[in-house]
């Protein structure tokens, strides 16, 4: 924070200049960012008047060539399933192939501590960021609830 009081982080938010990206031990001020970011792309300022900063389906094909960058995905999570303790948030049919958000077990306890039970996003419209990485299809490894926004 500036001196005047004005939140840079946040006003970068506001114009549009810069996307929420949250860690782990910090993300105390997430909701407050996430508000900035979501009228910016309302308003298409900024980055968001620019294709490459889209929020993304969840398209695997589409999505096969981001892989390595900080990608916003939204789409409907047709499959929610625990297997060996990681969670799996699936958005197609085809978990082999279609893009999937996972969980790892050492993470489970930053969203049960935040009362988010992934499991539950079954069948809801969500929105997930993080950086793709490929493993099977595409995927994102969520390491904290805040990467997970609800949409309505």
């Amino acid at each position: 924070m500036r001196d005047d009081g004005m939140w840079i982080q946040q006003e970068l938010l506001s114009e549009g200049w810069a996307r929420v990206y949250t860690f782990p031990d910090n993300r105390q001020f997430a909701d407050d960012l996430y508000a900035a970011e979501r009228e910016a792309r309302a308003a298409k300022r900024g980055i968001w008047a620019d294709k490459i900063y889209a929020v993304r389906a969840p398209d695997p094909h589409l999505l096969e060539r981001d892989i390595g960058t900080f990608q916003i995905v939204e789409g409907r999570v047709t499959k929610a399933a625990k297997v060996r303790g990681r969670i799996y948030l699936n958005f197609g049919d085809d978990f082999r192939t279609d893009f999937t958000a996972t969980i790892a077990p050492d993470f489970a306890n930053l969203f049960a501590r935040a009362k988010l039970d992934p499991l539950s996003l079954e069948g809801k419209i969500i929105r997930v960021r993080g950086y793709l990485r490929k493993y099977r299809g595409p995927e994102i490894e969520l390491s904290h609830p805040e990467q997970i926004e609800s949409v309505p």
